[in-house]
């Protein structure tokens, strides 16, 4: 992919190298001014520029990060309070005790997203996989989505493996053209079919949204149901949807949405939403992924966004910093392996311990695959082995039929906390 040539690009040492998607006019950009300056816990930070009297530039606005909208939530409650429309207090993170919370409009931009993406038409019957509840949105957005597009709903919610059988039987019942979930719910489904011979559902459409589509679960899809559309979208709960994707376009790929501006400063991601209705001050806002502004294959002439990783990944163990997605990738480079996650145990104490856990195909000797994945990470990952061979049980590989989720959100992380309370090791509770 290349960048495309309507992008503006920016070559500056104060700004970092900077590309936008489009550029924001000064009339949009002086009333989001406005606006932020005018939230209590963000005045003193833009009051100088939303009295400045020339125009304004947004690279020389500051970013705002997760940081700072944590302490936000009693002023943006009174700012939703005082709109002609509603909004839902959503939790993107955090801690049952501290969860970072966030406000969506109730119609959660849905009438505008279908302007620009229809994966459903009057005619489906969509499976709502997705964890109702507890402050998640993305079962209330699918439900309302499905709404709008006339299609009929059948709001589930997560489904234990155990029961899994059952419910495919019923949704099967009911006629189920699509589904929507996490990419870690939809290889779970895979999954189960493929190794207790059940009848694959017959799902035509795909929606997904939370984490990133992996290799592997592409591999499931392309293998398992080859003739299924893929409907992606890319946001978070602070921004809601930047971006979507469909069949034609790379599971990578998003296209932006009108209202949402997106800047790269040195791989870094930037949004701006530009939409009346947006609660949050969502001005030059780190969502906390790497991307690049390219052209996508679908044909559609705006540039679109590909969303790289996340954009400060490093973890430091044995005292070293390292890239959690190096040991994975390697890992997935032995032969029968399919996934990898990595567990820490103690992490930052003395005695902190990694477990590096592989999903591998039926029939793959589990001592020889275990050593050798043990092997191949020690001698490829920089300076791993080496710290290592000096803490020799901090490090260890292990054969698992399946992969942590998180239990509320249906993602499969790429590094889970454990830890040990005195007894044998028990899950971190974070969400």
């Amino acid at each position: 992919m290349t960048t495309t040539p309507s992008v503006t690009t920016t070559d500056a040492s104060r700004r970092g190298r900077r590309t936008e998607i489009r550029e924001l006019s000064p009339a949009a950009l002086s009333r989001l001014v406005g606006e932020v300056a005018a939230v209590p816990g963000l005045r003193a930070r833009y009051e100088e520029f939303a009295e400045h009297s020339g125009p304004l530039a947004l690279a020389d606005l500051p970013v705002l990060t997760k940081l700072d909208l944590a302490g936000l939530l009693d002023d943006l409650v009174q700012v939703a309070r005082g709109r002609l429309h509603g909004a839902y207090v959503y939790g993107s993170g955090g801690t049952t005790s501290a969860p970072k919370l966030s406000l969506v409009p109730t119609g959660m931009f849905v009438e505008d997203i279908l302007k620009d993406w229809q994966p459903l038409a009057p005619d489906d019957v969509l499976v709502n996989f997705n964890t109702p509840g507890r402050l998640w949105s993305s079962h209330n957005f699918f439900n309302m989505l499905a709404h709008r597009s006339g299609a009929v709903t059948i709001p589930l919610g997560s489904v234990d493996h155990d029961e899994l059988a059952e419910w495919l039987e019923f949704t099967e019942r009911l006629g189920a053209t699509a589904l929507d979930s996490t990419p870690s719910q939809i290889a779970h489904i895979l999954d189960f079919c493929a190794s207790t011979g059940h009848p694959l559902p017959s799902f035509r459409k795909l929606l997904w949204t939370g984490e990133g589509f992996s290799p592997r679960v592409r591999e499931l899809t392309q293998r398992l149901m080859p003739d299924a559309e893929l409907y992606g979208v890319y946001g978070s709960t602070e921004t809601w949807v930047i971006g979507l994707n469909g069949p034609r376009c790379p599971v990578d790929t998003f296209h932006v949405l009108p209202y949402q501006h997106v800047e790269i400063v040195d791989d870094i991601v930037l949004v701006t939403n530009t939409h009346p209705s947006s609660v949050n001050p969502i001005l030059r806002y780190r969502v906390g992924d790497r991307g690049a502004l390219v052209s996508c294959p679908c044909g559609k002439p705006e540039p679109a966004l590909r969303v790289l990783g996340r954009d400060d990944p490093q973890l430091k163990f044995v005292s070293i910093l390292l890239m959690p997605g190096d040991i994975t990738d390697v890992a997935r480079t032995v032969d029968g392996v399919r996934d990898a996650q990595i567990a820490l145990f103690g992490h930052g104490r003395p005695d902190e311990r990694m477990e590096v856990r592989i999903v591998v195909d039926a029939g793959t000797p589990v001592a020889a695959v275990e050593e050798e994945t043990r092997r191949r990470v020690l001698t490829r990952v920089y300076r791993l082995g080496w710290a290592v061979a000096a803490a020799p049980g901090s490090f260890s590989v292990r054969v698992v039929e399946r992969l942590a989720v998180n239990p509320r959100t249906h993602k499969t992380p790429q590094v889970v906390h454990e830890h040990r309370p005195g007894g044998p090791d028990e899950p971190d509770r974070r969400p």
